[in-house]
């Protein structure tokens, strides 16, 4: 297998295992349109980023970062919360897009800013995606009793002043972490999709929280070799493909669940 096939495996396959732990939480949160206008967000960055002649992963990596904590601190005052995370997020894509729209020697690369480029990755984008993915595994494993009682009884935890901020703040760098490397793997516009469909084909398939982002991780970490083998047998676009394989994922657990739930009513 070429070289860069297996780079792509391996990043994507990585940043899947990374996000199914974190996707849990989003989907437990329900916090699926906050990540989503974070990504929006990322497209900015990345065009900040060139302009500034730095990494675009850089320029992402910032401005993600700094959206999440702004967009998780949004209220519902005169403009509710929901509708002021989606018209940051929307803006913050429509600058990105006509920023780099208008740079001659980036114009050809739109595509894989919104769609991902996993078939680019070189080997300092592998050990960049290899370093964030560990590091976003054992924050998991830190941050998850207060992660989980945070989700659990989020209410109540505040209302005695038990809330840990820290563990938050964390949780929102980590958040934007992983759309930062996404950009470069599945694009602004599907990242969200490796952070909430795992752990959706997860759910049904699992007794406990902690057996749900395990399964998620491996549900995340499979979507990868399946939807680049996709790619390469149908000649299919190697994100999008990624996110299809999740999905037919998510489309067989639901329908085993449901299929064993059958059987044992009739027994």
């Amino acid at each position: 297998m070429d070289d860069f096939l297996w780079r792509a495996m391996l990043g994507a396959g990585l940043l899947g295992a990374a996000a199914g732990p974190i996707g849990c939480f989003v989907l437990w949160r329900r916090m699926a349109y906050l990540g989503e206008s974070i990504a929006h967000m990322g497209l900015l960055g990345a065009a900040i980023g060139l302009l500034m002649g730095v990494a675009p992963l850089l320029g992402v990596s910032v401005l993600a970062i700094v959206a999440a904590l702004l967009m998780a601190r949004a209220g519902d005052g005169l403009i509710p919360a929901g509708t002021f995370i989606g018209i940051v997020g929307h803006v913050g894509l429509a600058l990105g897009f006509i920023l780099l729209a208008g740079m001659e020697t980036v114009r050809t690369d739109l595509l894989g800013y919104l769609f991902g480029d996993v078939l680019a990755l070189s080997n300092t984008d592998l050990m960049g995606i290899a370093a964030a993915s560990v590091a976003v595994l054992l924050a998991s494993v830190f941050f998850w009793r207060a992660w989980l009682m945070a989700t659990v009884n989020g209410d109540i935890a505040r209302a005695e002043g038990r809330t840990n901020r820290f563990a938050d703040i964390a949780f929102l760098v980590l958040v934007a972490a992983l759309v930062a490397f996404g950009l470069r793997v599945v694009g602004a516009l599907l990242i969200v999709a490796l952070l909430i469909i795992p752990p959706a084909a997860a759910r049904p398939l699992s007794r406990t929280p902690g057996g749900m982002a395990c399964l998620a991780a491996l549900i995340g970490a499979l979507s990868a070799p399946l939807g680049l083998a996709a790619a390469y047998l149908k000649d299919l676009p190697a994100g999008p493909a990624i996110v299809l394989a999740a999905a037919v994922l998510f489309v067989l657990s639901t329908l085993g669940a449901g299929a064993a739930t059958m059987l044992s009513a009739r027994r």
